[in-house]
């Protein structure tokens, strides 16, 4: 018999999730593996971008309760936030109690690197500490392999560039590959949703298209200059000429498929600076061309 293990944090968001994710991937074989919040929230997308960086898929994982989980038999709790322990000091039926506290990502600030640095550090310290706590289990992921691969590959802040006002000129208008530009706000829900799809197709991508990513709110002339209405807008740029763009909220496939038709025709847009015939070769609904 598996042992059941429920790690707790406040909104079941960040750290209970990375920690599912890694526990369930190296250790599943001795555990069944589950996390919880005192309260719901939403799985962070930094959180399901640098464990993918790890080999370990969290984007399917949801904010859940810990509620669902009395009356199921669980052996160990493991609350990984203090304030996830002042408020449930105790699980009932639990047979262990474990409090390990980590640090809280979504409370860091600074510049987009040192975040997504403060997220990765929070990724490596909690993987450490269920290997040293419950590496007696037999392992079924060597996760170092993977770190080693993605070391060559460049890093989140290059793959998707944080444009700027006083940036876009050289970026975009100089550029000579494909551009795809996502304008976000940082209170857009959906723009939260998709970012950890755009960076993977960044990454996937990152040979023929440049990607950057511009937020409305602090740069107001490009705004108005290129008449953004609605985050996420998806637009695309050819020799620093708009030719496309999607808008709202975008099924991820949608994204990926314009992505395959700017890759397979891109060198065509760029070196005629006339657009691409997005409308003859993408059938789907819910695009829309603007040149």
């Amino acid at each position: 018999m598996k042992k059941k293990i429920l790690f707790i944090c406040t909104y079941n968001a960040i750290r209970s999730q990375m920690a599912e994710g890694y526990m369930r991937a190296k250790y599943g074989d001795q555990y069944e593996v589950f996390s919880g919040g005192i309260e719901k929230g939403q799985v962070h997308p930094k959180a399901i971008v640098v464990m993918k960086e790890i080999g370990i898929d969290i984007s399917g994982h949801r904010s859940k309760l810990i509620d669902e989980f009395y009356g199921t038999d669980i052996d160990i709790v493991v609350t990984v936030c203090d304030s996830a322990k002042a408020t449930c000091p105790f699980f009932p039926g639990a047979k262990e109690e474990i409090h390990q506290s980590f640090s809280d990502p979504a409370a860091f600030t600074g510049s987009d690197e040192e975040i997504w640095a403060g997220f990765r550090h929070v990724r490596d310290e909690i993987t450490r500490w269920i290997d040293a706590k419950f590496g007696n289990a037999p392992a079924s992921l060597n996760t170092e392999p993977l770190k080693q691969e993605n070391a060559n590959l460049p890093q989140n802040q290059d793959l998707l560039v944080e444009l700027t006002d006083t940036t876009w000129e050289e970026t975009i208008e100089k550029q000579t590959r494909p551009v795809v530009v996502m304008f976000y706000s940082p209170s857009c829900p959906f723009c939260r949703q998709i970012e950890p799809y755009v960076v993977n197709y960044a990454r996937e991508f990152h040979e023929t298209i440049v990607f950057g990513h511009l937020n409305v709110l602090t740069n107001m002339s490009i705004i108005e200059r290129y008449g953004i209405r609605q985050t996420p807008t998806f637009k695309i740029f050819c020799s620093g000429k708009p030719v496309f763009e999607m808008v709202g909220a975008i099924f991820p496939a949608m994204l990926k498929k314009m992505l395959d038709v700017v890759r397979d025709h891109g060198k065509e847009c760029t070196s005629g600076s006339t657009a691409i015939d997005f409308e003859n070769l993408i059938t789907d609904t819910g695009m829309e061309k603007r040149v």
